[in-house]
C-alpha cells in the first residue's frame, strides 16, 4: 500500500511535521514574516500547500547551514 500525500496541510499536521504545538506554530505565524500563509478553503478549514511549506523549511535549513559555516 503506498501512502497518498495531499498537495495541502492543516495546521494540525504543519505542527506535527514540525514537532512543535498547534500553540507554538499560531505563536511562530505572528512573528516569522516568511511562514506560508494558511488560507480558508472552507468555513473553518484553513490550508497551506505543501510545496510552499517545504520551500520555506529548506530555505530555513539552508540559511541555519549557512550560519554554521
Amino acid at each position: 500500500m503506498t501512502a497518498i500525500i495531499s498537495q495541502y496541510m492543516r495546521r494540525q499536521l504543519v505542527a506535527y511535521e514540525l514537532g512543535i504545538s498547534r500553540h507554538t506554530l499560531a505563536r511562530m505565524l505572528k512573528v516569522d514574516a516568511t511562514f506560508p500563509r494558511f488560507f480558508e478553503i472552507t468555513p473553518g478549514i484553513a490550508v497551506i500547500a505543501r510545496a510552499d511549506f517545504d520551500h520555506w523549511l529548506r530555505t530555513k535549513r539552508l540559511a541555519a547551514l549557512s550560519a554554521t559555516r
